[in-house]
């Protein structure tokens, strides 16, 4: 009997683990057709002055072809991770902070309106504490390189007209 429901319990975790991996990629793939790109951290972006002391930073950007984000206050209300405060906001940026175990991260999105067309940039920023935080991130990384792209996608499509 125990070993019948360690089996299905096995079983059930490995279809979980198989449909988050196919949904993660869908995800990806579906930013990756719509000219969502992992690129360089931008020079304006103020993330881009603490990138040497960073264990890990990355930016992927998004034209927004058919609707644009105006003002700053806009991206933030549709911006998906916020942290757990906002630590920095300009014309063209805001930047929040957070921690999860063993990281404190940053984010950062980035709005040029003077790119044809406008571009909307996601930018992450991590700080290890300890090895608790490498092995976290060392899980979290593929699932970040997914999702982040995706969710650079979403607020593409929640711009307003």
């Amino acid at each position: 009997m125990l070993g019948t429901l360690f089996k299905v319990l096995v079983m059930t975790l490995v279809v979980v683990a198989i449909t988050a991996v196919v949904g993660l990629g869908i995800m990806a793939g579906v930013a990756g057709t719509h000219d969502v790109k992992r690129v360089a951290v931008p020079k304006n972006c103020s993330l881009s002055a603490i990138a040497g002391t960073s264990d890990y930073i990355d930016a992927f950007r998004g034209p927004m072809e058919y609707a644009s984000y105006r003002t700053i206050e806009e991206v933030s209300q549709n911006a998906t991770i916020k942290g757990d405060m906002e630590i920095h906001r300009n014309k063209y940026e805001v930047v929040y902070a957070g921690s999860a175990p063993g990281i404190t991260y940053q984010v950062a999105y980035v709005l040029d309106r003077e790119a044809f067309p406008p571009t909307i940039a996601m930018v992450t920023a991590v700080k290890f504490a300890g090895k608790k935080g490498r092995y976290y991130w060392k899980v979290m990384r593929p699932i970040h390189r997914c999702l982040a792209p995706y969710m650079v996608d979403r607020l593409k499509t929640r711009a307003p007209n």
